[in-house]
């Protein structure tokens, strides 16, 4: 277990090393300049001001050179600093990261309740019709992206029915039934996103266990259907499926920057927004290493929570 946990380190580290190599080229390669951004209008720029401002932000230096001032810097615990506001990166990330942590957590459950139930269903009531509806709904939900939903969700509750502001955020502290307005329509869209691939594993896990010998021999006990698959269906299913809920997890926070965008919901994904129109380097950057960091992680976790949950795992890895 320990050969494993390093190599799954190593590989980790590796994971988030080529991630910031390729976020720091990429955005050193699009057009537009940040210094541009900052100072105002193009045509009132000074160039000797240009210059000095490029000078003053390492722009000059060549890209490797900005690259390891950049990494070393992190190794420090300082993730850089706004190329627009001079703000520390940590905190407006901090300045964020609650907002999106919210809209994930609530997503993310959400997203858990629909697959159990949605994949459970189609089990337990062995007719045709529960299964096509719920392979349609998991079929659209992987198929389009999660601004569809979010629109369509703001056109019913907001412009046709207005019970829900259309956008906005109201944190907990102030005002909670508030705070639970502005959620609901955020959370469903990411929870309606991240739940369809949940169900289209977890229903292919409960369907290979469903054929099983110990579960036949339990129907032939004359144990009702919805007994069966809760008590030894369902448990079985649910750790194959662990893998596919590690993905959802790490995931979460990235697939929560479009819903906050549609929804104006200042977390990390409106700043990511925000720093790309101001072709914001330091904040870009900054912000896609945790994203990514944060779904390298949970990830790593689920790999050791699996092994740990399943023996058989820990033997093979023994025996090799």
């Amino acid at each position: 277990m320990t050969g494993y946990l390093l190599r799954r380190l190593a590989v980790s580290a590796l994971m988030l090393l080529g991630v910031s190599v390729l976020i720091f080229v990429v955005l050193r390669l699009l057009p537009g300049d940040p210094t541009v951004a900052r100072v105002g209008a193009a045509q009132n720029i000074d160039p000797a001001a240009l210059a000095a401002l490029r000078e003053e932000l390492g722009l000059n230096d060549p890209i490797p050179v900005q690259y390891w001032a950049w990494i070393t810097g992190i190794f420090g615990g300082e993730l850089g600093r706004s190329y627009f506001s001079q703000f520390d990166v940590t905190v407006l990330i901090g300045q964020r990261l609650g907002p999106t942590l919210e809209l994930s957590a609530a997503g993310l459950v959400l997203a858990v309740l629909l697959a159990v139930v949605l994949a459970v269903l189609p089990t337990v009531v062995r007719s045709r019709w529960p299964g096509r509806l719920v392979g349609a709904y998991t079929v659209t939900g992987m198929a389009a992206p999660p601004f569809v939903f979010g629109i369509v969700l703001l056109a019913i509750f907001s412009v046709k029915l207005g019970v829900l502001p259309h956008q906005g955020y109201v944190p907990l502290t102030e005002d909670p039934v508030g705070n639970l307005r502005t959620l609901v329509m955020p959370a469903l869209t990411l929870g309606i996103c991240l739940s369809a691939p949940l169900i289209r594993h977890l229903r292919s896990e409960l369907s290979e266990v469903d054929a099983a010998a110990h579960v036949r021999t339990a129907t032939g006990k004359g144990i009702g259907r919805r007994a069966v698959v809760l008590r030894h269906v369902l448990p079985n299913a649910l750790l194959p499926a662990l893998t596919s809920l590690g993905v959802t997890v790490g995931g979460v926070l990235s697939g929560a920057v479009a819903v906050e965008y549609v929804f104006n919901w200042p977390g990390l994904g409106m700043l990511i927004v925000d720093s790309v129109f101001k072709r914001d380097y330091g904040v870009i950057q900054g912000t896609v290493l945790l994203l990514a960091a944060a779904f390298v992680v949970v990830n790593l976790a689920v790999d050791l929570l699996y092994g740990v949950l399943d023996p058989r795992l820990r033997i093979g890895r023994a025996h090799r």
